[in-house]
C-alpha cells in the first residue's frame, strides 16, 4: 500500500452549515504544527484557529486527533470540522496539497487503510457499504450485524470448531501407528455433525436474510381491468401505473419500491392475464408468469363486478402459498359467498377494506423476512463459499478417519480457507477492488 497521507473533504460541494475534512497518515503531527499555532490534545475536542502555511488565518472550528494504532485506519488521524464555505474548504485543500507526501483521497481509501490495518474485516468493510445503502430500518440493523463484528464473531466460532478439528487430525496423522480410540472418534463426527447443522442453518435462512437488502417480492396479478394498476397506486400512494378503463393497458412489468414497516418491498404491476392474440401482450404476460415463479407474495385481483369473478381467481395461475384474493369494486357490488374461496371485498376507488388489506400483506411481508431472523450469511457472496463449505464438510463426514485421514486433514484445511474467504483473511484483492470503487470519497 502507499505510504502518502490522504485528505478528503467528506461534505465537498455541498454547501452546509459544518464541513468535515479527515487527514490520515504519517504527515499528520507534521500537518497540526502548519495548521495550528497550538498543537491539538490527542482524543479530545479542540477549538483551533486554523492557518495557512504562509501564516494567514483561514478559520476557526473543532479539531480532533487519533494517533495510531488508536484511530480509525491505524494510522494516525486528524478531522477538521469547519464552516461549510466552498472557499475554505477550497483553501485547506489548497495548504495540504503543498505538503510533500499528501494527496486527496480515493473513494474508499480511509475504509480500506482500516481494513489492511486490521480495524475492520472484510464482513465490516461489507456491512459499512450496506449502511451507506440502507433505505430500511431493517436493512439497516442487518449492515450493523456486519458492521459491529456480530456475524464476524460466529463465523469465528466455525473457524474454532475447525481448528479444533483439525487439531484432532494432525494428532492422528502424528500417531499413525497407533488406533484411534472410539471415544475420541465420536467425540469428532459429533463436533463436525453440529457444525455442519449451524451452517446448514445458516445457508437456508440465506435466502430470506438476502430479501432485507434486495426487497420482498410482491407480484399483482389479475385479468385486463380488475384493478390492478389502481391497487398499487393505493400501496404506493402515487401514480405509478397508468389507469385506465380500456383493457390491456399495462402490457410490461412496472415496478416499485415502497417501505412497509421498515421493511424494503418491491411491488410489481404486471399484464392483465388472458388469452391475448397482440403479440406485445402475450410477450408481458410470459413475463408476468415467469416473474410469480420467484415472487414471495402474490396478490390475486378480479373485478368484482363479473359474474364469473370467483372463476376468474380460480383461473389465475398460483406460484406461491402467500397470496392475497381480491375481489375489487365493492363500491359498486360486494360478493358475499365465502364457501367459493377466501377473498377480500375490496375497492380502490373507496378504500373500503382497504386497511384490512394492507394488514393481511404486512403480516406476510413480516413471515417472509422472519425466516431469515439472526442471520449469519447475509449476501450471495457468502452463500456461495458457505455452500462450497458444507460440501467439503460432507465429504469429511463420508470419509473413514482411521484410514483416511490425510484426505479429511485436506478437507478440514480447505473448509479454513474457505471461512478465511469470507472474512477476508485470505484471496480477498479483487473483492476489496470492487467495494471500494463504490464507496463516496472520505470513507
Amino acid at each position: 500500500m502507499k505510504k502518502e497521507t490522504i485528505y478528503a473533504s467528506v461534505t465537498k460541494n455541498q454547501r452546509t452549515a459544518i464541513s468535515i475534512i479527515r487527514i490520515s497518515g504519517s504527515r499528520v503531527q507534521k500537518i497540526s504544527k502548519t495548521l495550528f499555532k497550538k498543537k491539538p490534545v490527542k482524543n479530545n475536542v479542540n477549538i483551533r484557529d486554523i492557518f495557512s502555511l504562509s501564516g494567514d488565518f483561514i478559520d476557526q472550528g473543532i479539531v480532533l486527533l487519533f494517533l495510531k494504532p488508536k484511530s480509525p485506519t491505524g494510522e494516525d488521524v486528524l478531522e477538521l470540522q469547519v464552516h461549510g464555505s466552498f472557499s475554505i474548504i477550497k483553501k485547506i485543500e489548497e495548504e495540504l496539497e503543498k505538503i510533500k507526501g499528501v494527496r486527496e483521497a480515493q473513494p474508499g481509501e480511509f475504509t480500506k487503510r482500516s481494513f489492511y490495518n486490521k480495524k475492520m474485516d472484510l464482513l465490516q468493510v461489507e456491512g459499512l457499504e450496506d449502511l451507506l445503502d440502507s433505505s430500511t430500518d431493517l436493512q439497516r440493523k442487518q449492515a450493523q450485524l456486519l458492521l459491529m463484528g456480530s456475524v464476524s464473531s460466529k463465523l469465528n466460532s466455525w473457524r474454532n470448531d475447525l481448528i479444533e478439528l483439525g487439531s484432532f487430525i494432525e494428532t492422528a496423522i502424528d500417531f499413525s501407528d497407533e488406533v484411534l480410540p472410539e471415544k475420541s472418534i465420536k467425540l469428532f463426527y459429533s463436533k463436525l455433525e453440529n457444525l455442519i447443522s449451524q451452517i446448514t442453518n445458516a445457508v437456508e435462512k440465506a435466502k430470506y436474510s438476502q430479501k432485507v437488502r434486495e426487497g420482498v417480492k410482491v407480484i399483482v396479478t389479475g385479468p385486463p381491468n380488475a384493478g390492478k394498476s389502481s391497487l398499487i397506486n393505493c400501496l404506493l400512494d402515487e401514480n405509478l401505473s397508468i389507469v385506465s378503463e380500456e383493457p390491456g393497458t399495462t402490457r410490461d412489468i412496472v415496478s416499485s419500491t415502497v417501505d412497509i414497516d421498515g421493511i424494503l418491498v418491491n411491488i410489481y404491476d404486471t399484464a392483465g392475464i388472458h388469452d391475448a392474440t397482440s403479440a406485445v401482450e402475450i410477450e408481458g404476460i410470459r413475463r408476468a408468469k415467469e416473474l410469480l415463479k420467484i415472487s414471495d407474495i402474490q396478490i390475486k385481483i378480479v373485478d368484482g363486478k363479473e359474474d364469473n369473478c370467483y372463476e376468474s381467481l380460480d383461473d389465475i395461475p398460483s406460484f406461491n402459498q402467500l397470496t392475497i384474493n381480491l375481489i375489487n369494486k365493492s363500491d359498486l357490488v360486494e360478493r358475499n359467498d365465502k364457501n367459493k374461496l377466501s377473498f377480500i371485498n375490496v375497492s380502490t376507488k373507496s378504500n373500503h377494506n382497504m386497511m384490512e388489506f394492507r394488514k393481511t400483506l404486512k403480516e406476510y411481508i413480516k413471515q417472509v423476512v422472519n425466516k431469515g431472523q439472526d442471520p449469519i450469511i447475509l449476501r450471495d457472496r457468502h452463500l456461495k463459499i458457505s455452500i462450497m463449505l458444507l460440501e467439503s464438510l460432507k465429504r469429511i463426514k463420508s470419509n473413514d478417519i482411521q484410514f483416511l485421514t490425510e484426505l479429511v486433514a485436506e478437507d478440514i484445511r480447505h473448509s479454513l480457507v474457505l471461512i478465511g474467504k469470507i472474512t477476508g483473511s485470505v484471496g480477498v484483492e479483487d473483492i476489496l477492488d470492487n467495494l471500494f470503487k463504490n464507496f463516496c470519497i472520505g470513507k
